[in-house]
């Protein structure tokens, strides 16, 4: 999906305050990941593409710096002006951060490479062996649910490696990123929950309208501008 697409209308820009517009350009923060934030390619993933044209509607330019995760969120919250998204929105981070606009409600579940996947947590129980991510929400989320029958890897690749090598019978994680990782052959299940992925600022940062910006997130979903964009992402009903 090109940026070109992602389009506001002159009289939603007209209406736009132009508070933001003097600085000319803000920097976000983020990590390389598959498919939200991406260091390398034409495009910067389906999150910052998102954000940059939300931004644009402001009058900023967006430059993009790509550095490990905790590296990134120490900056943002201690950086006046930054920016920072992909992030969740927990308790430990709530006061770290202006929440500035949920972008859209992120599907998580299991997928498979051979065999169908499990559309419930009932179904998953009987699996012998499901692949989790080491310390990430999908292992959090499945521990407090009493799952026994997980194996935490260290990260995408190696969990991408054990579906192959078949070490494990399915993957519990977000939906677009296993469809980034697994590729054409993956077999998705239904959405076990969904959680909302958000566009932050640090706590000190007083020149971004945070109501405009949700209004040109509401500009995007009436002309059908992000319904286009996220639906290769999330799926039909996105």
């Amino acid at each position: 999906m090109r940026r070109r697409a992602l389009l506001a209308s002159p009289m939603i820009l007209a209406a736009v305050p132009r508070q933001a517009a003097a600085r000319g350009t803000i920097e976000l923060v983020t990590a390389d990941h598959r498919p939200y934030a991406m260091a390398q390619g034409p495009e910067p993933g389906l999150v910052l593409t998102l954000a940059a044209e939300l931004f644009r509607m402001l009058g900023l330019r967006v430059v993009f710096r790509f550095m490990p995760w905790p590296e990134a969120e120490l900056r943002a919250a201690s950086t006046p002006g930054l920016a920072i998204a992909p992030i969740a929105r927990t308790p430990a981070r709530e006061a770290r951060f202006l929440w500035a606009v949920a972008l859209f409600d992120d599907p998580n579940g299991f997928a498979t490479l051979h065999s169908r996947p499990p559309n419930t947590l009932d179904e998953a129980r009987g699996l012998p062996r499901i692949a989790v991510i080491e310390g990430s929400l999908h292992e959090a989320y499945l521990h407090e649910r009493g799952f026994i029958n997980l194996v935490a890897q260290p990260g995408h690749v190696q969990a991408l490696g054990a579906m192959r090598a078949r070490d494990v019978s399915t993957w519990f994680c977000e939906t677009p990123r296993l469809r980034a990782h697994l590729g054409p052959f993956a077999q998705l299940g239904r959405s076990i929950f969904s959680n909302p992925v958000w566009l932050a600022l640090n706590r000190d940062t007083t020149d971004i309208p945070l109501a405009e910006l949700r209004d040109g997130l509401f500009a995007l979903e009436a002309d059908g501008s992000l319904d286009l964009m996220l639906r290769p992402f999330l799926g039909p009903g996105a």
